[in-house]
C-alpha cells in the first residue's frame, strides 16, 4: 500500500543534499539511482535489464551553447532592438550538432502555439511557418473551467510542448514569452535552469528547431513594439479559438557554437 509518509520519507532523502542535485552524468546522479536500485531490492521487487539491474541504459546528449551573444532584431527600414543574455533572453540548442546557424529568419506571434483537436484549439491554422522563429505564450487557455482544464496546468502548458509544436510546424526557432504568473516562477530560475550543459535524450528522425529561447516580458514587449504592435493586444486576440498567426515584420540571425557531448 503506498503512503504518504513513507513516500515523503524517500523523496525527502533523494532530494537532499546528499545528492548533489542529482544532474544528469554527474556523481550524485549515480548515488541517487543506486540509492532507489536498493530500496526497490529491500521492497522485494527483482531487476528487470540485463546484468540484473533496476537499470535501463539510454544515450544521453549534452548540448552546451558557448558564449552566447547579444541577439539583435531588424525591421526592414532598419529599426533594431538587442537583447543581453541572461539579462533578456535565454537560448538552447534545439538541433544536436556542434554550429547552428539561422539567417534572416521571421518572426511570427503563434499565441499558444498548441494545435488540440479534442479542445477545437488549433493556432496555426495551416499556416505555413517552415524557417520561421515562433514567438509564442506560456501556459495554455484557462480563463473557463472546461477549457484545457481550466486552472490546472495541462502538458499543453509546459514549455516541452511549445518546442515539440514548433518543431512540428517546421520553425527554425521558439522563443517563449515569460511571465512570471504564466510560468510559476521568476526570470531568476529561467536563467539558473538553462545556463550551462543542457541533457536530454539522443534525437531520432523527429522534427527539430534549431534553437529555443525564452524572452523577458519587457523584451517582448520591446520585440512586439518594434513590429509595430501591441503586446497586450496580441495576447488578447490568442485568446480566440479564431486566432491566426501574426507576422511581426521582424527578423533576426542566430549563430551559435555548441559543444555535443
Amino acid at each position: 500500500t503506498i503512503r504518504a509518509p513513507s513516500m515523503l520519507a524517500d523523496v525527502t532523502i533523494v532530494a537532499g543534499d546528499q545528492f548533489e542535485g542529482r544532474g544528469a552524468g554527474t556523481e550524485g546522479d549515480r548515488k541517487a539511482r543506486k540509492f532507489l536500485a536498493n530500496r526497490l531490492a529491500e521492497m522485494g521487487f527483482e531487476p528487470f535489464f540485463e546484468n540484473a539491474s533496476f537499470e535501463q541504459a539510454v544515450e544521453i546528449i549534452g548540448l552546451a551553447v558557448q558564449d552566447p551573444e547579444d541577439i539583435s532584431f531588424n525591421t526592414q527600414d532598419g529599426a533594431s532592438v538587442t537583447f543581453g543574455f541572461g539579462d533578456d533572453y535565454m537560448i538552447m540548442a534545439g538541433a544536436q550538432q556542434p554550429e547552428i546557424s539561422v539567417k534572416d529568419a521571421e518572426v511570427v506571434f503563434v499565441g499558444y502555439g498548441i494545435e488540440a483537436p479534442e479542445e477545437n484549439w488549433d493556432d496555426f491554422k495551416d499556416t505555413d511557418l517552415s524557417g520561421k522563429i515562433l514567438l509564442m505564450l506560456n501556459d495554455d487557455p484557462d480563463w473557463e473551467p472546461q477549457l484545457f482544464g481550466g486552472e490546472r496546468k495541462l502538458s499543453y502548458g509546459r514549455w516541452t510542448y511549445k518546442f515539440t509544436s514548433a518543431a512540428a510546424q517546421g520553425a527554425a526557432g521558439a522563443i517563449i514569452i515569460h511571465t512570471t504568473e504564466s510560468a510559476g516562477y521568476p526570470w531568476s530560475v529561467v536563467r539558473a535552469s538553462n545556463i550551462g550543459e543542457q541533457c536530454e535524450l539522443k534525437a531520432g528522425n523527429e522534427p527539430r528547431t534549431m534553437f529555443n529561447g525564452w524572452l523577458s516580458w519587457e523584451g517582448s514587449q520591446a520585440l512586439a513594439a518594434l513590429g509595430g504592435y501591441d503586446l497586450e493586444s496580441l495576447i488578447e486576440s490568442a485568446r480566440s479559438p479564431d486566432f491566426k498567426p501574426v507576422p511581426l515584420g521582424v527578423s533576426t540571425s542566430v549563430e551559435l557554437a555548441v559543444e555535443v557531448t
